[in-house]
């Protein structure tokens, strides 16, 4: 069997970087959208409050790498070209 070339290898790495975070994204839109759905809760302010800006910043995050991944393959084809 032949070995895999250096760019098979990346682009494996990457699409893996980019599946996960689309995975950790929907995961986090929706457990955003079960928080949401669940309003009024019954929970006292605070705590309701709380669990809003969690889920929130759990799905802002997920965008952010989500991003992440996908400029990275510019990068990463820069960085191969230069070798």
């Amino acid at each position: 069997m032949e070995p895999e070339s250096e760019r098979e290898r990346v682009r494996k790495i990457l699409e893996l970087e980019f599946l996960e975070a689309v995975q950790g994204r929907d995961l986090a839109s929706f457990n955003f959208q079960d928080v949401s759905n669940d309003i009024p809760s019954g929970l006292p302010n605070p705590d309701g409050k709380q669990t809003i800006y969690n889920a929130s910043k759990a799905c802002s995050a997920s965008q952010t790498e989500l991003m992440r991944a996908l400029k990275r393959p510019r990068s990463s084809v820069a960085a191969l070209r230069e070798t």
